[in-house]
């Protein structure tokens, strides 16, 4: 599921997520995520589909103020802790999320597929949470090309799978 929180209401996806309430979105979040991934009557252990848990983190834009490729979210550690990781965390852990998406965005000018305090830190070494990490479509590629984090494609590579990327979304 979608699990940004509507910031702005200008956003052009608001329609595609709870609401804007972290306590709120975290419950809707969590039951969606179990209800999609639990098994059928004769086989409840094998999950039927997994579930995304989308876009993480501090995600809410399609181009306002900039371009969600460009965006870089001035977020402080309350604020991060209080409104945008509720949600996720929720998403992970009651509802047992098969996988994250990391998003197009920067976080204090940090690429969110390539930033190891989200990825391994946050999610898997504070959470325990064992899934895999998917990028939005292209945006490992955009560690380099709209951020400007690294130099080359190579070093954005590096940067995403050091970070806990496992998988790229895109073409």
């Amino acid at each position: 599921p979608n699990m940004n929180l509507v910031r702005d209401p200008r956003w052009g996806r608001a329609q595609e997520v709870y609401s804007e309430d972290p306590f709120l979105s975290s419950l809707y979040t969590a039951k969606f995520v179990s209800g999609a991934q639990q098994g059928n009557e004769s086989k409840p252990e094998r999950m039927q589909a997994a579930a995304c848990c989308k876009h993480y983190a501090a995600y809410d834009t399609e181009s306002i103020p900039v371009k969600r490729v460009n965006f870089s979210a001035t977020v402080d550690s309350r604020n991060m802790w209080e409104t945008y990781m509720p949600v996720f965390r929720s998403c992970v852990q009651s509802g047992q999320a098969a996988h994250v998406m990391c998003s197009y965005n920067a976080i204090n000018g940090v690429p969110t597929c390539g930033d190891p305090k989200l990825l391994n830190g946050i999610l898997r070494d504070q959470w325990k949470w064992s899934g895999f990490v998917v990028s939005d479509y292209d945006a490992w590629a955009q560690i380099h090309e709209t951020h400007n984090y690294c130099p080359n494609m190579t070093c954005a590579a590096a940067v995403g799978l050091n970070a806990g990327m496992d998988q790229e979304g895109g073409g």
